[in-house]
């Protein structure tokens, strides 16, 4: 099995954090870990996948016998799944955003694959990943509860059509022995769970599938989604590849992708974007200037593109806009838009308007 895959800094950052909290020193888990504080620290950098193993098993070791997956899923903010929770939130069905969370999943772990499978009035959402994380079973009672606590934050308002509650799960089902108490289970995960079962996961009444998610917004949905299938490009490509559609992603894109990630928190710093691709800073430089661009050019790019998916939605300001763009001010955003359309955002927005 690879282990070169890649995880998002957040990952291994928030069970740092969780486990710090239960009492395991923090210097031990950095180590562990065996990534550098200032990576931990960017969010969207791009960290070893084995950190996370090594984490699990410190865990383990610390504090044997804790339901430490259950507890891990209520303590794990929201905001660690990225992109991924914020499709779910805005498709416009439970069917379309378990769809987009199973192949997006990926950008949080390489090895999590999720499928549906309907039948006998029930959709039964079964959850894969590799043989370690299986072995050690808390990781995977961590992935299930976290899925259910989700959906019923970010869907709970889809089962008000059928019955109150019915985006809850009716049960979960794992091919592990029961480790802790049944009320627990039950408890965590608004359902009981049944162990040593064919397969891991959760069944839902499947007329839930299709009821409708109050509060999303497609057009969002749509933005999101094109970001995430650009990300999932860019983590698929080798350093310094320059493969057109088809095989991976080319260099540019690339960046282009990880300059996206970063913009609306005013952090595209050229330096951690080719450390995420693996490569110098120098090295970055020459090989986007060998396909005659610059990160100068690409961040003009990426502005560009954002801003005229961003203008289209009148529920935003200008001003916000300009925010998420990283500009300081809002007359840099103006000229920026002028040269690129040669009209202003607000004339812009109302042509597009008509």
């Amino acid at each position: 099995m690879p282990d070169g895959e890649l995880v998002f800094a957040s990952i291994p950052a928030a069970l740092i954090a969780f486990a710090s909290s239960r009492g395991v020193p923090h210097g031990d888990l950095v180590r562990a870990a065996g990534v550098a504080p200032e990576a931990l620290a960017a969010p969207d950098e791009l960290v070893p996948y084995a950190s996370l193993l090594s984490l699990w098993e410190l865990l383990l070791q610390r504090l044997p016998g804790e339901p430490l997956g259950l507890q891990y899923s209520r303590w794990i903010p929201v905001s660690v799944v990225g992109v991924v929770g914020h499709v779910l939130r805005h498709s416009e069905t439970l069917r379309q955003g378990i769809a987009a969370y199973g192949r997006f999943c990926r950008l949080m772990d390489p090895y999590l694959r999720i499928t549906v499978e309907e039948r006998g009035g029930a959709a039964h959402l079964a959850l894969e990943h590799e043989p370690r994380v299986v072995a050690m079973a808390e990781p995977i009672e961590l992935m299930v509860a976290a899925l259910a606590r989700f959906i019923a934050l970010y869907l709970d308002g889809a089962a008000r059509p059928i019955e109150a509650g019915a985006a809850r799960p009716i049960e979960a089902v794992f091919r592990h022995a029961r480790r802790h108490p049944p009320a627990l289970y039950e408890e965590v995960l608004g359902a009981p769970a049944r162990f040593e079962a064919p397969a891991t996961g959760l069944v839902y009444d499947a007329r839930v599938l299709d009821a409708p998610v109050v509060g999303a917004d497609p057009s969002v949905r749509d933005y999101l989604v094109r970001h995430a299938e650009q990300l999932l490009a860019a983590r698929a490509a080798p350093p310094g590849s320059d493969a057109l559609p088809g095989g991976a992603a080319p260099l540019d894109a690339r960046v282009r992708a990880r300059i996206d990630e970063r913009l609306d928190r005013g952090d595209v710093d050229q330096e951690r974007i080719a450390r995420s691709l693996g490569m110098s800073t120098r090295s970055l430089q020459r090989a986007l200037k060998d396909l005659g661009t610059s990160f100068t050019a690409q961040l003009d790019e990426a502005r560009r593109g954002k801003a005229l998916d961003l203008v289209r939605r009148r529920d935003l300001a200008l001003q916000e806009i300009a925010f998420l763009l990283g500009y300081v001010e809002t007359r840099h955003f103006y000229r920026s838009f002028r040269r690129w359309t040669g009209t202003t955002p607000g004339e812009y927005r109302r042509t597009w308007a008509r």
